[in-house]
């Protein structure tokens, strides 16, 4: 079989959540089936190894897709004739795009509803476009996939779609690199002039609920005795979060940071604060419970079917629910040790293996 993927988002090894899922999962795939093709389609040269076994090749499609406009050519205008050009058997689309022009039978995944329940926090082009594309998507797509049950409700409220006809494959975190003697970069570790300090990953906008996460930072760390180090990109509408950095001395952004930055910074910090509005999934949860460190998150949306009984949930608007929390994590070493110890078995629930042989298995049903 000629399996083709939009690889599109695979830009470095510096993964947030979709490109991590595309990534795992077409991996699991083309190791567990070696006589398979996959064909990797970008939008532009990478430069990355990303470890693929020979069975994956890369195609470079032409026009960088990162606006409306690009979108809509790349996908319904030079897809299609890739698709056919490469005689792809069926096409797998993780980043919850697709072509609506091709007659490739087509597997798309959708990450979340976004765009549904906070409008007013999406640019007006991309808005424009989810309205328009994302329902013809769903209602055209040969298969439809989604990584939580929160999200296969959402897609099914919202769009009527049956139940069964949405298929969950969700997201994991099995392994973390192995180097992890290294130290925190020398700027940080000044920075932190030696306080403990609650840490935040993952790309900073008003969604991500950074806002509440610093004055519930603040209301507890009354006394300086504490840091937060929010790790991620600055995405959009942040000029507020820019402002509320800049007036603490105790709060760090330090940007984008690679694998094993990322599970220093997680493994010496007090707990992971994963406290956003709105999520389809919050791989961050699972990352702060593989490398062995408690984490407080949200009790909304996909979170708490994450998070299990192994984090502490807290009201997301309540800035004062969130700083009882983080309270708790500081003073209480019994706390942390009890949500460490029910992290682990919670972190075994999600496997990219299993995600892998769940897209499989559609793929050659639609092929």
């Amino acid at each position: 079989m000629r399996i083709g993927v939009n690889g599109r988002l695979l830009l470095s090894d510096k993964m947030e959540g979709m490109p991590r899922y595309i990534y795992e999962t077409t991996l699991q795939m083309a190791l567990s089936h070696p006589d398979d093709r996959f064909i990797l389609f970008f939008d532009r040269k990478i430069k990355v190894d990303f470890g693929f076994p020979p069975n994956v090749e890369s195609v470079i499609v032409p026009w960088h897709a990162r606006h409306p406009i690009l979108w809509y050519w790349w996908f319904e205008l030079m897809i299609p004739l890739y698709l056919w050009w490469y005689k792809i058997d069926v096409f797998y689309s993780g980043d919850g795009y697709m072509s609506l022009r091709t007659q490739t039978p087509t597997l798309m995944v959708i990450h979340d509803l976004a765009y549904v329940h906070y409008p007013e926090q999406i640019q007006a082009s991309s808005l424009w476009h989810y309205k328009r594309y994302v329902p013809q998507y769903i209602r055209q797509a040969s298969s439809l996939m989604t990584v939580s049950d929160y999200v296969k409700n959402d897609i099914h409220s919202n769009f009527d779609i049956p139940l069964e006809n949405i298929k969950i494959a969700g997201n994991a975190v099995e392994h973390i690199p192995l180097s992890l003697t290294a130290e925190m970069t020398e700027s940080i570790q000044q920075q932190l002039d030696g306080k403990p300090y609650f840490l935040y990953i993952g790309a900073i906008h008003p969604r991500k609920n950074i806002i509440n996460l610093i004055k519930a930072f603040n209301t507890f760390n009354k006394d300086n005795s504490h840091k937060l180090i929010l790790a991620g990109r600055m995405a959009w509408k942040t000029n507020e979060i820019k402002e509320m950095i800049q007036l603490s001395a105790d709060i760090l952004h330090v940007g984008m940071v690679t694998e094993i930055e990322k599970y220093i910074l997680i493994r010496n910090a007090v707990a992971v604060t994963y406290v956003s509005l709105f999520e389809g999934f919050g791989i961050p949860i699972l990352e702060a419970m593989r490398a062995g460190t408690p984490v407080i998150t949200s009790h909304a949306t996909s979170m708490p079917e994450v998070a299990g009984d192994a984090a502490l949930l807290v009201n997301p608007h309540d800035p004062e629910d969130i700083a009882k929390a983080i309270t708790s994590l500081a003073l209480d070493k019994t706390l942390r040790e009890r949500l460490i110890k029910k992290g682990y078995p919670q972190c075994d629930k999600f496997s990219w293996k299993t995600s892998g042989d769940i897209i499989y298995k559609e793929l050659l049903r639609i092929r």
